[in-house]
């Protein structure tokens, strides 16, 4: 089996894997610009921002928190899907294919994390190493386990964060005695601070380790929620709307119209806490009912209005077509992916701007790197036919090296 060219591509589907790829730094961001994220984690109080911040940190929240990653699963199982079914076929099994995918997946993951600990790409691999149990169930099965893996996985988490707050002492205001978790966070700050105002590469990719094992640890408790993602995409696959979008845009409608009525208002928890929920940071300064609300919005708010994000630009861009650089930035996903991550670690650490930069300023670096992916990405794809992580990642899945450069006729 051969795989996909880039003429067999859906543009559709590639420019919303570029839109999500892009989006996701404006979460990220919160942990690449500065240590406010591990004081909060550690149940410590963040100064209150300028208005200027608090407008960008709800905005943040409501609008991106959890919605480009649920997106990014939601593609990565439509991907699964995909393959898998060119793999049948050509009469092959997809398993042994999809297991060396998602296992280099998750070594890309693992290098990563020196340049970004809040790696999400670990995480995938091993879901998509367990969605591999799911590959031959029918779509109404698919569909009925990922309901039933959101639904759990939601109340659990709610009964999680309710806990979390049942508390008198802390309702009093009364202060609590640090833990060793707490003392653990307070010097993984300080060294944090230390490696990137004075230390040097090996200084802050030791921290990034210290930092990957606290964030990977956290994200790995939400596989189950993932993999009822990876499974929703799946099973939308399966059914053959991709195949011809145009055919199905009364589909599209309903869900671009049920995701955004009910997702936008379903997220306003998310807005209120700001971004920096979306790395497990406890916010222990709120009410515990906007804490639930937040909970809701981050297991079953987000992926609601990630569809209706993309029912929504899929309409857009069947009556338009799909913008160009943003399909470029897609079919190289994961090289935009992990060069995002490099040039923003470029910019707070060679620059030395790491805690000096509020959300809102953040958010002119996060502007900047689009700019750049959005032009590199295009130019890059007119004499090579795949990003490099594209090309090295099929080469390592297929078993031989993938053709990389354009053809020159092309080019002419």
């Amino acid at each position: 089996m051969t795989p996909t060219s880039p003429s067999e591509r859906e543009p559709i589907l590639d420019a919303l894997r570029g839109f999500a790829i892009l989006g996701i730094l404006l979460v990220n961001i919160e942990v690449m610009r500065g240590s406010d994220w591990l004081v909060a984690m550690a149940g410590g109080y963040v100064a209150a921002s300028a208005l200027p911040d608090r407008i960008v940190q709800f905005a943040i929240g409501w609008l991106a928190t959890g919605k480009f990653i649920s997106s990014l699963a939601i593609l990565f199982g439509i991907g699964a899907a995909l393959i898998a079914a060119r793999s049948l076929r050509a009469g092959e099994s997809p398993r042994p294919l999809l297991i060396r995918r998602y296992v280099c997946l998750i070594a890309f993951g693992i290098a990563h994390m020196l340049l970004f600990p809040g790696d999400i790409l670990f995480l995938y691999g091993v879901t998509g190493l367990i969605l591999l149990a799911f590959v031959t169930l029918h779509v109404r099965t698919l569909l009925a386990w990922s309901a039933t893996l959101l639904a759990v996985f939601s109340l659990m988490s709610l009964r999680q964060w309710a806990l979390v707050y049942r508390t008198d002492a802390f309702r009093s205001g009364v202060e609590f005695t640090p833990d060793s978790f707490t003392t653990f966070l307070d010097q993984l700050r300080a060294d944090t601070v230390v490696a990137f105002t004075t230390g040097g590469w090996s200084d802050i990719f030791a921290v990034h380790a210290w930092q990957a094992f606290l964030l990977q640890t956290s994200q790995l408790s939400a596989l189950p929620w993932v993999l009822a993602l990876f499974l929703f995409g799946f099973a939308i696959a399966r059914t053959g709307i991709l195949n011809d979008l145009g055919k199905h845009r009364a589909l599209l409608k309903w869900g671009a119209l049920i995701g955004l009525v009910l997702g936008l208002p379903a997220n306003i928890g998310l807005g209120l806490i700001g971004p920096l929920a979306a790395f497990g940071a406890p916010p222990l300064s709120e009410p515990i009912w906007v804490t639930r609300w937040a909970a809701f919005a981050q297991t079953i708010g987000a992926p609601v209005l990630a569809v209706g994000y993309a029912c929504a630009l899929a309409l857009f861009w069947l009556r338009r077509g799909a913008m160009r650089p943003l399909v470029a930035v897609g079919r190289m996903a994961l090289t935009a992916y992990l060069l995002q991550s490099a040039l923003t670690l470029a910019v707070f650490a060679g620059l030395r701007l790491y805690d000096r930069l509020s959300t809102a300023s953040a958010v002119l670096v996060v502007g900047v790197i689009w700019a750049v992916l959005l032009v590199i990405c295009p130019l890059w794809l007119r004499w090579f036919r795949l990003g490099p992580v594209e090309w090295l990642w099929r080469s390592l899945t297929y078993g031989r090296m993938e053709a990389l450069r354009v053809a020159r006729e092309k080019m002419l």
